[in-house]
């Protein structure tokens, strides 16, 4: 014979409980001479509703089919299983294995005839009882959201810790850097991908000190709202309370925002100004119809940054070899032959290295200029528009006793590029992220 014993939470007077259990059942068991005692079976602190996450009662299970156990005691229906479904299913498997199971409190022993009639009236008054748990708990938990209060755990959440309260606190040693390092890099016109391989190859350490990212995690921390101090409560909720199943909260139950809720990692005005490059961002992709925004720039510096003046899609870059046996490589539209063997859109294709002289000439042209150019920016730093004046202030800053750049940087042009846009006519139209637009002559044949 086996015992089964387990407690709801991991409180002090529920420890208590628990020991008081395992040392109950173990002692009433093996004292009688009638039963032999196979062992004691006990989850510490774990929810009844589902039996997933009971160790114990897993392991419990499995020695009954393999012939461990012939008989299991236990004090309670809701002590086995809260969930209706899984306590008959278990009960009748182990029935049909020979395998009784008493609950002591409602006086019931599966393997009488009377047993599973009962069984099942009173299972489901435990799902009930569950069901009023989770009901009350979840009111609770709404309400302290009302005033604002609220705890969450920091174990996958990069840059904080928590205090003996569970208020939010910076954590300054190593990773506060890595998040400005984020929201530093996506502002100078990385993408989450590259930033991703950047962060790799360094070694930087995520949230539980590997090194491998996703860019998928680096986007939800650049659309985080804690970074800027706020915490917008209630973002999911729980929609089965038997299989604690979670979804986004889209607007069924009622969210709440608290500003300055914690101490900031980035400042309201960049945390605000990254959103807008985000918007601005996908808005790009739309326009000029690629799903890129940049591609592997280490090698690809100009992926989706040159844009078709005549049909406003991107260009991509090939590989063609000359009749000499020189490899070129070529930008044309991505429209051009889209269709095998159909003619697309007829505008030219460009030499890459006259991409490289274009944008630097036109940066050139703002460096050797830059009081012309300085009305403009000053105009762009009293915006509202946050993002079209954090540009500004980077493009007085890039300019300020600058020498004019001689070779291609491909990190500066992330940084200083919005695209170029080629015409039939061998026009280029260098437009920087400040919104200045410089036009170069293309004269190559």
């Amino acid at each position: 014979m086996a015992a089964y014993c387990r407690v709801s939470t991991d409180q002090e007077e529920q420890l208590l409980s628990y020991e008081n259990q395992v040392n109950y059942y173990t002692n009433y068991i093996s004292e009688n001479p009638l039963y032999e005692y196979a062992g004691t079976y006990a989850d510490e602190g774990i929810s009844g509703t589902n039996t997933k996450k009971r160790d114990e009662f897993n392991r419990m299970i499995a020695d009954c089919r393999s012939g461990k156990i012939d008989m299991i005691i236990t004090k309670s229906i809701s002590r086995f299983a809260r969930n209706t479904l899984d306590c008959l299913n278990y009960v009748r498997e182990l029935k049909d294995l020979g395998i009784g199971i008493i609950f002591e409190k409602e006086n019931i022993n599966t393997l009488d005839a009377k047993g599973e009639v009962l069984l099942t009236i009173l299972s489901s008054l435990a799902q009930d009882e569950s069901r009023f748990i989770s009901e009350n708990c979840t009111w609770g938990i709404r309400r302290r959201f009302e005033t604002g209060k609220h705890k969450m755990s920091t174990k996958r959440f990069l840059g904080y810790d928590t205090d003996e309260t569970g208020k939010l606190v910076i954590n300054n040693r190593t990773q506060e850097p890595i998040v400005v390092r984020l929201y530093q890099e996506f502002m100078d016109g990385k993408t989450t991908d590259y930033i991703k391989r950047i962060f790799e190859r360094e070694g930087v350490k995520n949230w539980d000190g590997g090194t491998k990212w996703q860019s998928t995690t680096l986007m939800s921390m650049l659309e985080n709202e804690k970074y800027k101090g706020d915490a917008l409560l209630q973002k999911s909720y729980t929609v089965d309370f038997l299989t604690k199943k979670r979804t986004q909260n889209k607007g069924e139950i009622q969210m709440f925002y608290v500003e300055d809720d914690h101490d900031a990692i980035i400042s309201k005005r960049i945390w605000e100004c990254v959103q807008l490059e985000i918007k601005r961002r996908k808005k790009y992709l739309e326009e000029h119809g690629t799903n890129s925004y940049s591609h592997r720039p280490e090698s690809n510096p100009f992926a989706s940054k040159i844009i078709c003046g005549d049909c406003n899609k991107v260009f991509a870059r090939k590989g063609w070899r000359s009749s000499t046996g020189v490899d070129r490589k070529v930008w044309q539209c991505s429209e051009r032959y889209k269709v095998k063997g159909v003619m697309g859109c007829a505008n030219r294709h460009v030499e890459e290295k006259t991409m490289i002289k274009a944008y630097l000439m036109a940066w050139n042209v703002l460096v050797e200029n830059r009081e012309d150019f300085m009305e403009q920016w000053t105009e762009q730093l009293q915006s509202e528009n946050l993002l079209e004046g954090y540009r500004a202030e980077k493009f007085i800053e890039y300019t300020d006793g600058a020498e004019p750049l001689t070779e291609m940087d491909t990190d500066f042009m992330l940084k200083t590029l919005d695209h170029i846009r080629v015409f039939e006519d061998g026009t280029l139209l260098v437009v920087f992220l400040d919104g200045t637009e410089i036009e170069c002559k293309n004269e190559e044949e």
